[in-house]
């Protein structure tokens, strides 16, 4: 059976947390620049094999899974002795799903109409700058949830490094973006970021994806 892994990716996108969890497990993987600036992902080639245009999708032989939290269900479960997801029946299982549908569902909402209102606006400027200012809002209420689930851990889950980690990894990055007018202090986000930064194979995927795309990280992160 055909097992190659083909990842398909735009740096600092939401792909980055799958490309994390592709270096934590130690898989062999191909990248696949898929450049939303250039709409690539609206190329003929690119939609017959992901109709939505979308990133991350992840070629598994034959078979082609896209969206972020099922790509990240998928990988956990692929090495089990890494423990990147709890197994089934482990109720932290379903925490981590949890955690991935709310970041999904809401952070990600959130900060994408801060950073796209027209997606939601349309062309009329006063339309957006009352989408961009509720987002900073609805960002705010879910930083303090963040904050809230996150407690004193050192991780999402507790003590050990998870894919949802990965996912928490992405999402505190774009806080971190000029384009949002304010963010609330988050000292429990912190601290789980910059864990997640300390992993050698965290800092492989951000050298990597850097190359392609010179994102910022905060200055205190940045390799020289």
């Amino acid at each position: 059976m055909d097992s190659r892994l083909i990842f398909f990716y735009y740096p600092r996108a939401c792909s980055l947390a799958v490309h994390i969890a592709l270096e934590e497990a130690g898989l062999e993987y191909e990248c696949r620049l898929v450049d939303l600036k250039s709409a690539k992902n609206r190329s003929p080639d690119y939609l017959a094999l992901n109709p939505k245009g979308s990133v991350p999708a992840l070629a598994i032989g034959q078979e082609v899974l896209t969206e972020t939290q099922a790509i990240l269900t998928y990988l956990g479960d692929l090495k089990p002795a890494l423990k990147l997801l709890p197994p089934t029946g482990d109720f932290a299982r379903y925490r981590a799903h949890e955690w991935m549908n709310f970041l999904s569902s809401s952070v990600h909402v959130y900060i994408r109409s801060i950073f796209r209102s027209s997606a939601y606006a349309g062309d009329d400027p006063r339309a957006n700058e009352e989408v961009n200012t509720q987002g900073v809002r609805n960002l705010a209420k879910a930083v303090a949830v963040v904050e809230e689930k996150l407690g004193d851990r050192q991780w999402a889950l507790g003590d050990r490094f998870t894919v949802v980690d990965a996912y928490l990894f992405i999402m505190y990055l774009w806080t971190t973006d000029e384009r949002i007018a304010s963010v609330p202090a988050r000292p429990n986000w912190d601290r789980v970021a910059e864990n997640v930064w300390q992993r050698p194979a965290v800092r492989r995927v951000v050298e990597v994806e850097r190359r392609d795309r010179n994102y910022p990280v905060p200055a205190h992160w940045r390799t020289p």
